[in-house]
């Protein structure tokens, strides 16, 4: 039996609740669990990876990434004023978040994030040596911003501010007011926004979300393809922002990656195009499409009330009546449904199911229907 044992910052970190749920999933289930969009990646993307592989050499990029690239994620946030080399691409958001916290947060350093939130965002706080701390986004308001409950979470040992909008996981998105208030109350502080924006491009109103670059000069936005480009497994996201911080971050980059995929890099480029620019538009309407469906779904079928999502491809839905939302996420398990509990989130989505509609018409209602089956049998157990 080894006696291996992993250093200190690891060994409380288990795999997130996300996948210990999602992975135990059957061939035969209904998946409304994961975050990863079912629809394919778009043809302009897959033509220019074709061609990229059979005709060209792809070694290394620089390690920042292709300067065509990086030159297209900076004009997508104007009031930074970036250049280039403010821009690092990383494979995938995720990896852009842990060089964005690794890079900012020092032993013992607080770091604000949202409650409910990506259930990255406090293992990684914890393994740069950091203290996560919670601003609540209240259930009871439909996990609006509260600016109140905001400002009181702030103290003299904030260092790092988590947002992200749209929510993972409520699908709720910032306004113009929010992040105005965010700005507001972070000004003069010294602290750095982390703005995750990953969901930005997917979103049902007539307007794109602001960005919170728009709002905070120290603003260090995330993002990347692989949700609104349905581009998870390419791996293709950044890090931009302050330029001290991101060429600390450009070193821990090229120690932990080397570079992001050339083959990715390369192809990406099309998602700025004029085909590009349609293919997200078609993506926004699909999940769109879907979003009502489901709603209507749980309201016409299960009788349960859900959070209308402003973006991104989740919605919660409120089923404390059933028990806990570990407890009713298993039993939905052993029903043939995935689902993520709200608990995985923080305590304020207590009694709350992330739901995605990462799936289409046809199997959001046969989840529902044994989402239904599996309450009914409940109740029926009680009577």
């Amino acid at each position: 039996m080894s006696d291996f044992q992993p250093p200190p910052f690891l060994r409380n970190i288990q795999k997130s609740p996300i996948r210990q749920i999602s992975d135990r999933a059957k061939p035969s289930d209904i998946s409304l669990g994961l975050g990863e969009p079912d629809l394919p990646t778009p043809d302009v993307i897959r033509r220019a990876a074709l061609k990229i592989i059979s005709e060209e050499q792809n070694g290394y990029t620089l390690q920042a990434g292709l300067p065509a690239l990086r030159e297209r994620v900076a004009a997508d946030y104007p009031e930074l004023n970036l250049t280039a080399d403010q821009v690092v691409i990383t494979a995938g958001s995720q990896e852009a978040l842990y060089l964005a916290l690794l890079t900012l947060v020092k032993q013992g350093d607080e770091v604000l994030i949202p409650d409910p939130g990506f259930v990255a965002y406090p293992t990684i706080v914890r393994m740069a040596g950091g203290v996560p701390v919670t601003y609540r986004l209240p259930a009871a308001n439909n996990f609006s911003f509260d600016a109140d409950t905001f400002r009181d979470a702030i103290n003299e040992r904030t260092k790092v501010v988590v947002c992200v909008s749209p929510s993972n996981p409520t699908g709720r998105a910032l306004t113009a007011t929010d992040l105005s208030a965010i700005a507001d109350a972070l000004q003069g502080t010294g602290i750095f926004l982390l703005s995750d924006e990953i969901y930005r491009d997917i979103y049902f109103s007539e307007e794109r979300p602001p960005s919170a670059s728009s709002f905070y000069e120290r603003t260090i936005v995330i993002s990347g393809l692989s949700k609104s480009m349905s581009m998870t497994g390419w791996r293709l996201g950044w890090i931009c922002g302050d330029a001290a911080v991101i060429k600390a971050a450009l070193v821990l980059h090229g120690y932990v990656t080397t570079c992001a995929s050339t083959v990715s890099q390369k192809a990406a480029l099309a998602a700025w195009s004029e085909e590009g620019e349609s293919a997200r538009a078609v993506i926004r309407k699909t999940f769109h499409q879907r979003r009502d469906y489901l709603l209507d779904l749980f309201s016409s079928r299960l009788g349960l009330p859900a959070v209308v999502p402003d973006g991104a491809f989740y919605t919660m839905l409120n089923v404390r009546n059933y028990g806990s939302s570990l407890t009713v996420a298993e039993r939905l398990l052993d029903h043939g449904v995935v689902t993520i509990p709200g608990s995985a989130f923080g305590a304020e989505s207590e009694g709350f199911l992330r739901i995605s509609f990462c799936a289409d018409h046809a199997k959001l209602a046969e989840g529902v229907s044994r989402i239904k089956k599996a309450f009914s049998a409940q109740v029926g157990a009680k009577s």
